[in-house]
């Protein structure tokens, strides 16, 4: 079930900090090469829009023992790469996993960039570029009722701290590219599949002037089909409060799944009135009033003359990811949407 959410930063590089920033005296110091996650964004106005095209943003961690991981945006190892050993005179032999081999001179290495040339041309790999910031894209799988039968899409979400443009922020597939909706700092978007399999999504975002292409992988894991009747999802209002919600419905099945209940205007999602954070299955029941904890409360804000909906969301977390942690919410496996209209202010 886990997802190798990934985005394989080939940041060929190694050698962190604690070199030389005279050229003329720079020696390769291989004891502080390792440990430092290196950025090499090939990612261009040419081609940020190509499935295809392998020049995405990479990064790469050497460690001691001279192994290459690939690292995701996160900070995490999602793969391993490929091989490095010192050659001498500060020389890098590099065996990536795809069965290239590559010569690496290395002409410089500060605490902010280091310079190679690998016989093709120079390249500069920096440390966690600026316009990143916290930077994340997931794909899951969506599940929606249609005729009362579950039915699976694809779903993308991407977040990020700082301005992306519109009509820049793209899912790419190997056969369709979706153009992403915003909702404040973060854009999602859908898109119809033939079937549930283990698939790679290419994200594609602009923010300012720089372009950033990076990859995430999927497998097949998602929630069995289901009828709606058996989710036997309900709200009414609660005899003597006419101020509060009481929510019920029966247990999903499956590992790692967790609850999530909103409220957001019938026709525009993005406004929103009350957002819950993840929840275990307590019974199946919930109450939702003007005081019921969540990362958005604006129940009070509801008018009586307008409608909105009510949406409960099944979500299976990727393997291993806590419900509790901060990177929960980038690392979901698949999702099931069930709604109804708010009664609340009627």
């Amino acid at each position: 079930m886990k997802k190798l959410g990934m985005l394989i930063l080939v940041v060929g590089s190694l050698w962190l900090s604690g070199c030389s920033d005279d050229d003329k005296d720079f020696m390769l110091d291989i004891n502080r090469m390792t440990g430092v996650d290196w950025y090499y964004n090939r990612t261009t106005n040419k081609n940020y829009l190509s499935f295809s095209d392998e020049n995405v943003l990479q990064i790469h961690r050497f460690d001691k023992s001279g192994g290459i991981n690939g690292i995701d945006l996160r900070g995490v190892i999602d793969s391993v790469a490929g091989t490095w050993r010192d050659e001498g005179e500060n020389i890098l032999a590099v065996d990536w996993k795809d069965g290239n081999t590559e010569m690496w001179t290395v002409e410089n290495c500060t605490s902010r960039e280091f310079v190679v040339n690998n016989g093709w041309g120079k390249r500069v790999y920096v440390t966690v570029p600026s316009y990143l910031e916290n930077l994340t894209g997931d794909a899951f799988w969506v599940n929606k009722f249609v005729d009362g039968v579950s039915k699976p899409q694809l779903g993308f979400r991407i977040s990020n701290d700082r301005s992306m443009r519109a009509g820049y922020v793209l899912a790419l597939l190997s056969d369709d590219k979706i153009e992403l909706k915003g909702y404040g700092n973060v854009w999602k978007g859908e898109a119809d599949i033939s079937r549930v399999e283990d698939r790679r999504v290419r994200f594609s975002c602009r923010i300012g002037s720089d372009y950033v292409k990076f990859d995430e992988f999927i497998t097949a894991d998602n929630f069995s089909s289901m009828r709606l009747t058996d989710i036997d999802f309900t709200s009414s209002i609660k005899a003597g409060y006419p101020n509060q919600l009481e929510i019920t419905w029966n247990k999903f099945e499956g590992e790692n799944v967790y609850y999530k209940m909103e409220v957001y205007s019938k026709d525009n999602e993005a406004d929103v009135y009350f957002e819950s954070g993840l929840f275990p299955y307590d019974n199946g029941r919930y109450i939702l009033n003007e005081s019921t904890i969540g990362k958005i409360n604006k129940l009070d804000k509801i008018n009586s003359k307008k409608e909105y909906t009510l949406r409960l969301t099944a979500v299976m977390l990727e393997s291993g990811v806590a419900s509790n942690s901060v990177i929960a919410e980038s690392h979901v496996q698949a999702v099931v949407y069930v709604t109804d209209k708010c009664l609340l202010g009627r």
